[in-house]
């Protein structure tokens, strides 16, 4: 009852302030597949408390330098990515004292293609003011309301909200602004925009969009299908109605947690934690047809920003930061296969790569030799398997499989496909190397210091040594 209360005094103020009119009924969402985003954001992120200032944009534009600066920004990104859609921030500073520059960047943007305009409070998960957050928001709908390819974000990962305040406060800024398609309106799930289905299934928001976020630091997993559950996890039975329209991974060389990571290739399975995140959301939003905003397509200095900009105005000019991760991107847009098939996996310690060695019989064992990017026997295919990988060469179609022997330095073997847990494998990011686990025997492949080609594969226990560091590469 409290929660009703706060909402019918929250109605009556907009009674009051002139904003309802007469309600039109929810449209219906089929699909969201068709929305392909990038975000455009300000250098600090966009949690400022104060103007935000996309990166391009600055205090001395004007209307005209910002459209300019628009021009370049936007349409690069559109013909780089193939995007349709740009992301960008508003915030209450923003729209009240930048609004005269900021609009000659939307209006310019809104000229190639959609626009979400997406509001972020600047701390506590909630707007520092309800009358400030409607004053904002009288200006932007009064504005671009009727501007069929505006999009509105009511609110950016309102995480302090509980599902109830949280539904009741979309509720109300459904009712100020019952002029605008409910088609055109994006809600995003509770916490981090992380539980669609407690706002997808209150009947008063029906017929609108619904945004989840999805990164790598939200858990742990080491697996593209855990990474696809994760994010179908957050969408839930919504997909025709959700965008993703955060997510994002490094697309170039950068540190995490004091570890650097090389600029990763996204074409690769398993070749680190952020592949097989960006795989496996990648490819669940692309086999749930919900359309994407990619994090950020520009932002200066952030390692996850998909492109570089040079330059300022009409002499701004973007790089493509990297190709196999705008490859992953355009997957999950339902472009393209996602990138290569084959992989090679070298050693750390001695340079040589795993090795089919051209045996074909089930139980013959695995060897390691001197890198020939030509041959196939270095040649795997990794496969998802659960949680865990197979990993199968493309020479002799048999699987590296841990035959069950648990002793350290044990040769490792290739068997035909089965269900055995000896041929799964878990792959653990090491920095730019990853070390790859038995799924049975726990022990990991290990070159065992054997630098001869030719040599044996062999499986150990957990070590510090450079021997269970693993590199996977594409082929070729």
């Amino acid at each position: 009852m409290r929660s009703l209360s706060k909402v019918f005094r929250l109605l009556m103020l907009f009674v009051l302030a002139g904003g309802l009119l007469a309600a039109v009924p929810p449209q219906a969402q089929a699909s969201t597949a068709g929305l392909r985003g990038v975000n455009w954001a300000d250098q600090r992120d966009n949690f400022v408390n104060g103007v935000l200032y996309v990166s391009g944009l600055t205090s001395s534009d004007t209307y005209s330098s910002a459209a300019a600066t628009a021009d370049q920004v936007v349409g690069q990104l559109y013909s780089i990515s193939g995007a349709n859609t740009v992301r960008m921030p508003i915030n209450e500073p923003t729209v009240a004292n930048y609004w005269g520059t900021y609009t000659g960047a939307i209006d310019t943007a809104l000229a190639k293609g959609k626009v979400i305009l997406a509001y972020w409070a600047y701390s506590g998960g909630k707007p520092a003011s309800t009358a400030g957050f409607q004053q904002m928001w009288d200006k932007v709908v009064g504005k671009y309301g009727g501007n069929p390819n505006a999009l509105f974000e009511v609110i950016n990962e309102p995480y302090s909200y509980s599902a109830g305040d949280l539904n009741n406060f979309y509720d109300a800024w459904l009712a100020r602004y019952p002029s605008v398609p409910r088609s055109r309106v994006i809600l995003d799930g509770t916490g981090d925009a992380q539980n669609v289905p407690a706002v997808g299934g209150d009947h008063r928001l029906d017929g609108t969009l619904l945004a989840a976020h999805d990164y790598s630091f939200f858990a742990g997993y080491e697996s593209e299908t855990e990474w696809a559950n994760h994010l179908g996890g957050y969408i839930g039975a919504y997909a025709d109605r959700t965008v993703v329209t955060e997510w994002g991974g490094p697309m170039s060389p950068g540190s995490k947690n004091g570890v650097h990571y090389d600029t990763i290739d996204y074409s690769i399975p398993s070749g680190s934690f952020f592949a097989d995140y960006i795989r496996g959301v990648s490819a669940k939003m692309r086999s749930l047809g919900v359309g994407s905003v990619y994090w950020p397509g520009l932002r200066d200095g952030d390692w996850y920003s998909l492109t570089t900009k040079t330059g300022t105005g009409s002499g701004t000019k973007l790089t493509l930061s990297n190709a196999s991760g705008l490859t992953r991107l355009r997957y999950a847009w339902g472009i393209g296969d996602g990138g290569g098939t084959y992989v090679r996996i070298v050693n750390a310690a001695t340079g040589l790569y795993v090795d089919g060695l051209g045996r074909t019989t089930s139980g013959a064992n695995a060897g390691q030799s001197g890198g020939d990017a030509g041959r196939s026997e270095q040649q795997w295919v990794i496969e998802n398997s659960g949680n865990r990988v197979r990993i199968k060469n493309r020479a002799t179609g048999l699987y590296l499989d841990g035959v069950g022997r648990t002793s350290n330095g044990a040769a490792v073997g290739q068997y035909a496909a089965s269900g055995s847990a000896n041929q799964q494998w878990s792959v653990v990011t090491d920095a730019d190397n990853v070390r790859i686990r038995n799924g049975a025997t726990g022990e990991y492949l290990d070159s065992m210091g054997r630098t001869s080609s030719g040599a044996d594969l062999g499986q150990y226990a957990d070590s510090s040594s450079a021997n269970q560091r693993w590199r996977i590469v594409a082929a070729g």
